[in-house]
């Protein structure tokens, strides 16, 4: 039977062995997140948008392809994500923008829960589990970020800040402060520089910093145990 074109690429890409079980899409997923989490905020505001867009398929399409099980539900999940991050772009309407964060907000959800499915399934420590482990730390945070973004674009004064440019609108839309006060709230961390002040941002802000801390909890005791069963096995 012949390949199909996904097929093709997905073998062109991947580079895994049986020894470190490592693979290029793996990796180009968590250069693409830290990408879009630590660079694309300091980029210059006239090509933010772009490039955020960009970036963002970037982590969609190779987060398909890193997954072991990458079935046909994910794939098609991908590609409705992928029409609806572009019509964001090209169609700069609350409707497209509210589609894009809340669409890509469970496909991210559900990839990390992917994520970490893989990580437990594979029986020892190795270097794409780490990977793995940061990409699905980083997909969340900004996952949740998404969020903020929504509900401070349906709910104005949502969230109470100090920053010069959104004293008048009161809304966390730069992609420079949503993805700043999520990863604040993730790590809680708190500067107190943002203020969620509306009974929903309140809520979501305890569900940010909670999740933050549960998935770090979570991973640690998973690769402290495989660790220590490699140890006994030796």
């Amino acid at each position: 039977m012949k390949e199909s074109l996904w097929s093709k690429f997905s073998e062109m890409i991947s580079t895994d062995d049986k020894e470190n079980k490592s693979s290029l899409a793996n990796g180009i997923l968590l250069f693409f997140t830290l990408v879009t989490v630590f660079v694309i905020p300091i980029c210059p505001i006239q090509y933010l948008e772009f490039l955020f867009t960009c970036s963002v398929t970037g982590i969609v399409v190779f987060s398909v392809l890193s997954l072991k099980q990458n079935h046909k539900f994910m794939r098609s999940f991908a590609v409705f994500s992928l029409m609806v991050i572009w019509s964001s772009y090209f169609v700069d309407t609350t409707f497209f923008r509210l589609g894009f964060r809340f669409i890509n907000f469970f496909f991210f959800l559900y990839l990390v829960f992917s994520l970490i499915k893989q990580i437990s399934s594979i029986s020892t420590v190795t270097f794409k589990v780490i990977v793995d482990s940061v990409t699905g730390y980083l997909l969340l945070g900004f996952a949740f970020s998404l969020i903020v973004t929504a509900i401070s674009l349906t709910i104005p004064g949502a969230y109470s800040t100090s920053i010069n440019g959104d004293l008048e609108t009161k809304i966390i839309e730069p992609i420079q402060n949503n993805i700043y006060y999520t990863f604040m709230t993730f790590t809680t961390t708190g500067y107190g520089d943002i203020v969620p002040v509306h009974p929903l941002s309140k809520s979501l802000s305890v569900l940010i910093g909670v999740s933050g801390q549960l998935y770090v909890a979570i991973i640690i005791s998973m690769l402290v145990g495989k660790y220590a069963s490699d140890k006994k096995a030796e």
